[in-house]
């Protein structure tokens, strides 16, 4: 991808999407630091995905009119299709004349003078126990990583956990303690972190205090520390 070639919105959709290469989107965050209007445009971007899937998501199926079952999923008459699309483009133009919020911002809030090797910074959020989730923050790291090793950029990648996501640095619950443990000991600019708050829900509700893997750092909040980042200028993404 050449650096002074324009994004199109099919491509920013496929990186919103995670449909890109773990190179292609690493090209995409050096880009983003670089310009302020492509910060922008993947805020928006990801504004409207959002948007849109929770608006399809909660369209009410069309009445049964042939005495079928009310649990088939009946198809959305054009009315309601149209009444979807025409809110969404009213929500839309609301989102795209607000002024910037570096707390909404989906990408890093970099000047667009910023230097290309400037320091890249990512925070991956992991809040759910799931297996293949896991598996795929920790890929997600390990390709973003090894993208900017390869590229001889300086980079700095946080995965902060809480709620469920605790599970993956909580010892006899980790189910990767073998790979964080070769992670940790492979990238020096790698950070695993856990939630206090998480940590004291699960003493309260389940009555017994959470050991974790050495490699893991507690900070207070995982919610207060993604504020904290993305008002720094990390990139945000939530696995």
């Amino acid at each position: 991808m050449n650096n002074k070639e324009r994004l199109s919105d099919e491509f920013l959709n496929a990186f919103v999407d995670n449909e890109l290469t773990a190179d292609e989107k690493g090209q995409v965050f050096t880009r983003i630091h670089e310009d302020e209007v492509l910060n922008r445009r993947v805020c928006e971007l990801r504004k409207v995905r959002d948007l849109v899937q929770t608006a399809f998501a909660e369209v009410p199926s069309a009445p049964d009119r042939s005495g079928a079952s009310q649990g088939a999923r009946q198809p959305v008459g054009l009315k309601a299709v149209a009444g979807l699309v025409l809110g969404i483009g009213i929500v839309l133009g609301w989102v795209l004349h607000q002024p910037k919020a570096p707390e909404l911002a989906a990408a890093i809030d970099a000047p667009a003078s910023a230097p290309s090797r400037a320091l890249q910074k990512v925070v991956l959020h992991l809040n759910s126990g799931d297996h293949e989730v896991m598996t795929e923050v920790l890929d997600e790291a390990e390709n973003l990583l090894r993208f900017y090793a390869q590229t001889n950029q300086s980079a700095r990648v946080e995965i902060i956990t809480n709620g469920g996501g605790l599970d993956l640095l909580r010892v006899g619950s980790s189910p990767f303690q073998d790979r964080i443990r070769r992670m940790y000991e492979r990238y020096d600019n790698l950070v695993f972190v856990a939630c206090q708050n998480s940590i004291d829900r699960l003493r309260k509700e389940r009555g017994f205090t959470a050991r974790l893997l050495p490699e893991a750092v507690v900070i207070d909040s995982a919610v207060a520390q993604l504020m904290r980042r993305q008002h720094q200028g990390w990139a945000y993404i939530q696995v």
